[in-house]
């Protein structure tokens, strides 16, 4: 008998792309598994998006899985929005799952996932091989951070030939938020106060900080070779990302620790020259890193009182050298593109990225 999961499905002002949030919501009524709830959380959506998903849900008929709304009274982000849903999670599920709501399931993903995660008692959290909408581009076989604080998807923008080593499974930093799947015992043990993600983190600042401290407290996260589904990516937070996006990476080096540590105050002075100067411009782009940057330091503070200082290197990673060091502060994203090909195996038996 399979042990029982609660997916959490998100839901934010999505009316300008409803058909496609009620295709996500109908993927998960229509997987292929026999123990699992929906908890479907609305973050306080304005649009009319909650009233037709409300609709939707109550004429399902006779369908397997049990599905509970929870509405906020504000807007949660990523991270309380999903703090919700795990807080009505069903006490007795053994796992919980986080979707977004511009993600296609594949029927038999869950299981497939689940069945891996069984076999290996000390995987805290894994995700399986998403693409783009368009069934072709990889959007993540895992994640991966590099130790200048930037994060990404493992051959993301990459077509499935070009993604080496996409069939097998391995280690990764941390699982994709888009789609993953995390063990309730090991988010009860291992993040504070019991909960998988900072509330105060909104958008941004969440899986791959839930994949590092899981690393640091002793669990793995995984990649398995799993087609997990379709992600529309950013329908939702498109218009907010380099502000979010700038604030996260500025928190993640408060909170994260690398070789490259001492060099954050350079590397902070240099962006906000650089922003600074081109908000001149009238840049609303600049101006939005330039606050991000400023909150991320106030939200990596904050963070840091919560889970403590964090080891980039027990967990996988993506090494970069002394030329990557001094062009860091270019763009405070900062994506780098990698494949399994630059995976390596470490001394202490993970897989490491190196650039």
């Amino acid at each position: 008998m399979r042990p029982k999961v609660t997916l959490v499905w998100l839901n934010y002002n999505s009316a300008g792309f409803l058909s496609l949030a009620l295709r996500s919501l109908r993927s998960l009524l229509q997987l292929d598994y026999d123990d699992y709830e929906v908890v479907v959380v609305d973050n306080a959506s304005n649009d009319g998006s909650f009233e037709a998903i409300k609709k939707f849900v109550e004429g399902q008929g006779s369908i397997k899985a049990k599905i509970k709304v929870v509405r906020s009274d504000v807007n949660r982000g990523y991270s309380g929005g999903m703090n919700l849903g795990w807080s009505a999670r069903d006490p007795e599920s053994k796992y919980v799952a986080f979707l977004n709501n511009d993600l296609i399931v594949e029927p038999d993903s869950l299981r497939n996932i689940v069945e891996c995660m069984e076999a290996e008692e000390d995987v805290g959290a894994a995700s399986g091989l998403i693409l783009f909408g368009d069934g072709r581009t990889v959007c993540s076989a895992g994640g991966v951070v590099t130790e200048l604080w930037s994060a990404g998807g493992i051959c993301r923008d990459a077509s499935c030939s070009e993604c080496y080593g996409r069939e097998k499974p391995y280690y990764v930093t941390y699982a994709d938020g888009a789609y993953m799947v995390v063990k309730a015992d090991a988010i009860r043990s291992a993040c504070p106060d019991g909960k998988p993600f900072l509330d105060e983190a909104f958008l941004y600042f969440d899986d791959y900080v839930l994949g590092l401290v899981l690393w640091n407290r002793g669990y793995k996260v995984k990649y398995y070779p799993v087609k997990a589904g379709l992600h529309y990516a950013h329908r939702t937070a498109k218009p907010v990302i380099s502000y979010y996006s700038a604030r996260a990476r500025v928190a993640l080096m408060k909170v994260v620790e690398t070789r490259f540590k001492t060099m954050v105050p350079a590397f902070l002075l240099m962006w906000l020259v650089v922003y600074s100067l081109m908000c001149v411009t009238d840049s609303t782009k600049s101006r939005a890193l330039v606050r991000g940057a400023y909150d991320g330091l106030r939200l990596g503070s904050f963070a840091k009182k919560k889970v403590g200082a964090l080891s980039l290197y027990r967990a996988p990673y993506v090494r970069l050298g002394f030329k990557h060091s001094m062009s860091g502060f270019r763009g405070l994203r900062g994506k780098t593109k990698i494949t399994h090909g630059d995976l390596v195996r470490s001394e202490s038996g993970l897989n490491h990225a190196r650039a």
